[in-house]
């Protein structure tokens, strides 16, 4: 039985009832927003100032934005700045955080705006068949943003640079060799300014797919439990999980825009909309379709788990797998990770099984 008092288990609790505490503040907010009047007043006062309807959304958006921010920001404050550091987590300052958040700020909004921008203008030039076309974007966009990431959008927030340490990464080259997984080289980002917590990843598509450790994992794990690591994410390239979540992303995207296409047509008129293209629309939308995510969200992460799974099982096999339960259990610790989640909060919310059980399979691998 796990201790319920560890750190760990505080943390998660906390944790869990940010998010609840999250999604119902979300929520409240669009509702109040679009049944306030808030939504109506400024998209018209808006668009009486500019003809061009590109301009009143990005308008829009900016003033939504803002209002979202100042509204979500004490909580927002307290998750990723007070929380971390009440737990050792974080090892940014303020004006770290702040830098930080100015960063993650401009690149949300620019690709929020692109992104709604392009999808306003299809609802405009195909008011029917739109859902269709909105799938195709979004699956364009979410590939460019998986190709452009190691390259463009990693470096915005961590320096990365090649590994220096040629016999690991010489190592783990062979390794993704062998598993017949092309990559451009093995990279280090520098987390370790940031947090103490440790990270790896298989990024990027085609020619900007590359390996990336942490300084945090390079300075804190050997080179086998390292090996152990980049396995698991080898294993989702060798099973192909990223295309296989990316068709079952655009079957639910398709649905979820079908039967926003098909329910629209009650909201439309009570809130004083002729079109589902109208602006001031766009916080009822929103709320329609975090809804119908946070629907499918269980389904979703139980398919993930099942690629975890999948992945682990890669890992146990193709390099030590004592190696793989240490390196899991080290991860666990540095990153406060529950170890035994109640179940109902993993089947809504875990995408990765509980840590504890994931330890426990690896243990039993290295038993045979």
């Amino acid at each position: 039985m796990t201790d319920p008092d560890t750190p760990a288990r505080a943390y998660a609790r906390i944790r869990y009832r940010l998010l609840v505490v999250d999604l119902v503040a979300w929520f409240v907010f669009l509702a109040a927003v679009q049944w306030l009047g808030i939504s109506h007043g400024f998209a018209a006062w808006w668009a009486h100032r500019t003809p061009h309807e590109p301009l009143i959304i990005l308008g829009y958006l900016a003033f939504f934005g803002v209002c979202q921010y100042l509204v979500m920001l004490p909580l927002h404050v307290y998750s990723s700045f007070l929380l971390e550091h009440r737990f050792g987590l974080s090892r940014l300052t303020l004006a770290g955080w702040l830098t930080r958040e100015a960063k993650r700020l401009a690149v949300s909004a620019v690709i929020g705006a692109l992104l709604v921008e392009g999808f306003y203008a299809i609802l405009r030039h195909v008011p029917n068949g739109w859902p269709l076309w909105a799938t195709i974007g979004w699956v364009g966009c979410s590939v460019v943003l998986a190709r452009i990431f190691p390259t463009v959008l990693l470096p915005i927030f961590y320096k990365t640079t090649p590994l220096q340490d040629e016999q690991l990464a010489a190592r783990l080259g062979e390794l993704c060799q062998r598993a017949g997984i092309a990559v451009l080289g093995v990279f280090r980002f520098q987390l370790g300014a940031e947090t103490r917590k440790a990270n790896a990843a298989l990024a990027g598509l085609g020619k900007t797919r590359r390996v990336l450790l942490s300084d945090t994992l390079i300075s804190d794990f050997t080179p086998e439990e390292i090996e152990g690591v980049l396995a698991h994410e080898i294993g989702h390239h060798r099973f192909h999980h990223i295309t296989k979540l990316l068709i079952i992303s655009a079957i639910g995207s398709w649905v979820a825009f079908t039967l926003t296409h098909l329910a629209a047509r009650w909201w439309l008129a009570p809130l004083g909309l002729t079109r589902l293209s109208d602006i001031e629309g766009f916080p009822m939308l929103a709320l329609w379709l975090s809804l119908l995510g946070l629907i499918g969200l269980p389904l979703q992460n139980s398919l993930s788990r099942m690629y975890e799974w999948q992945a682990d099982r890669f890992a146990a096999a193709t390099t030590p797998p004592q190696a793989f339960a240490s390196a899991l259990r080290r991860l666990a610790a540095l990153n406060l990770a529950d170890p035994d989640p109640p179940r109902w909060i993993t089947w809504l919310f875990y995408d990765h099984p509980p840590i504890a059980e994931r330890i426990q399979a690896a243990q039993r691998r290295a038993s045979l």
